[in-house]
């Protein structure tokens, strides 16, 4: 087996964003008061950058210090030859970036007017056809991690019960690498959103190491019909996510954990981050990236509000900058609690901007942060069992170490 001398490879789902400024004072009830039929509507500047989360996951653990790699698939067309030259010119060359001839590369429009939830527009271009043989194996043997994103946004990837995953993931455990698995909602009434993503899920989550979904996602591939009818009775300008109770997040943890994970993080935007862990012989099993210290990760569920920021702008890409903080500080081999600072810190300082990159000023830059006192969000957690214990709140599940106070 070959040296592992990379940290990360950020693998999968690759596009280009495009996120147009819109110059509104205040903010808006209704979209429909802004996009008007007909109406000529003054825009600000367009920010064009590389995206999805091979880009702002992996480039974000690239800036946060770790030695990374990128494996994703454009098109030769134009919006692919603006990714590799905005690569080139930002970050560097990436070897296992592929392009194919004859084939369009995936793009979203990003919609993010001030006081509507954002949303996409997206295509998914070459990354439809993306698959086992387009894995730079090499790379991946390389390796100490490797994050996978947004599958369910990869035709190829998903169908057939998520067999071209499934290979992939297999492969990737038997070269010793650690896996990391990232996901994404598809539009309920798409191909892919009538796939039977629990039947995908029971072979994927048994081969990823570590699963950082959000909740929303989890709980539409687990319980789509109770995640349906949460969606379908909600209230103006209400989500999914606010209408979860922590038990239900809780019960979603714990369900990844019994089909085979060894590690939960689940994002849960505004309200902070959720993280479930196993018990020290799943742990043990990790691969080359394994914990730093099996007592401090095993048997632990915390919550961890999420940070002030200085100002929101746009919540673009924030999931992505939370799993690049958490990876960072991971392959570090820093505590659980530490690694929930840096995900929510990163996550905090992304939507301080419109892009989900030009936040990143380091890794000493969010260590300066966390250490300075940063204070996180008001939050309280009244269901049983669950109580606050430093920054974080334990839940009846957390029955771990904690990590050593400073100073001893």
């Amino acid at each position: 087996m070959k040296k592992k001398d990379i940290d990360v490879i950020a693998a999968g789902h690759t596009c280009l964003d495009l996120i147009p400024a819109f110059t509104i004072e205040g903010k808006v009830d209704k979209m429909t008061d802004v996009l008007v039929p007909g109406k000529m509507i003054n825009m600000g500047e367009c920010v064009v950058v590389g995206g999805g989360p091979v880009t702002n996951a992996g480039v974000s653990i690239r800036r946060l210090g770790v030695k990374t790699e990128l494996i994703g698939k454009v098109g030769d067309d134009d919006f692919g030859k603006q990714i590799l030259q905005w690569y080139e010119t930002k970050e560097g060359h990436f070897v296992g970036m592929e392009v194919v001839k004859g084939e369009s590369t995936s793009y979203t429009i990003a919609i993010c007017i001030p006081g509507i939830d954002r949303f996409y527009l997206h295509h998914t271009g070459a990354n439809d056809t993306f698959g086992y043989d387009d894995m730079n194996w090499d790379l991946v043997e390389r390796t100490r991690l490797m994050l996978f994103g947004y599958p369910p946004w990869m035709k190829k990837i998903y169908e057939n019960t998520g067999a071209e995953l499934t290979k992939i993931l297999k492969k990737t455990k038997d070269l010793g690498t650690t896996t990391a698995l990232d996901m994404a909602l598809p539009d309920i009434n798409s191909y892919a959103g009538q796939r039977d993503w629990y039947a995908i899920c029971k072979d994927w989550v048994p081969l990823s190491d570590i699963m950082v979904p959000s909740a929303e996602e989890l709980f539409y591939f687990l319980y789509k019909d109770e995640f349906i009818n949460k969606k379908n009775n909600l209230g103006p300008k209400e989500t999914v996510l606010d209408n979860m109770t922590v038990a239900e997040v809780s019960k979603l943890g714990g369900d990844i954990l019994a089909m085979g994970t060894a590690i939960a993080m689940v994002k849960c935007g505004h309200r902070g981050l959720y993280i479930r862990t196993g018990g020290k012989d799943r742990l043990s099993k990790l691969g080359a990236a394994g914990c730093g210290d099996l007592a401090n990760w095993a048997d632990r569920e915390l919550w961890f509000p999420v940070y002030q920021e200085e100002k929101f702008v746009g919540a673009l890409g924030s999931g992505d900058s939370a799993i690049a903080g958490f990876l960072s500080a991971f392959v570090r081999g820093l505590s659980i609690e530490s690694c929930l600072r840096y995900a929510n810190a990163a996550g905090s300082m992304n939507v301080t901007v419109p892009d989900g990159l030009s936040w990143n000023k380091g890794f000493d830059d969010l260590t300066r942060r966390i250490d300075g006192g940063w204070k996180t969000k008001d939050m309280t957690i009244t269901e049983t069992g669950w109580k606050k214990e430093r920054e974080f709140w334990a839940g009846p599940n957390n029955r771990g170490q904690w990590e050593a106070a400073k100073g001893k």
